[in-house]
């Protein structure tokens, strides 16, 4: 049996282009994924620096009582709840898995 040598691959092949567009999927996956994670990483930021500058006492009204705790666990707690409410909303999706299907078997 021959054994094709395909590191540079050729460019007419069809296995060739489909592997380039899975690549070009992946890397396009990978970008959107890491400027993602920026932009929530900025957002955290900007959450923490607003909760902690705004840590005083305030009057909180439950719906049958009315307590005085600092503004900064109020946030907190608003920002884990809508967290929470936005992951199950938004669910994401599934990972991106690079998978070919094997059209050669040796």
């Amino acid at each position: 049996m021959r054994r094709e040598h395909r590191e540079g691959g050729d460019p007419e092949d069809p296995r060739h282009r489909d592997d380039q567009e899975r690549m070009r999927q992946l890397q396009h996956h990978r970008q959107t994924r890491a400027a993602k994670t920026i932009v929530l990483l900025v957002l955290i930021t900007i959450l923490l620096l607003f909760i902690v500058w705004n840590a005083h006492q305030v009057p909180v009204s439950f719906v049958f009582l009315t307590r005085r705790i600092g503004l900064i666990w109020v946030m907190l707690a608003c920002a884990v709840i809508g967290g929470v409410v936005g992951y199950f909303i938004g669910r994401p999706g599934r990972a991106f898995r690079f998978r070919r299907d094997d059209d050669e078997k040796d």
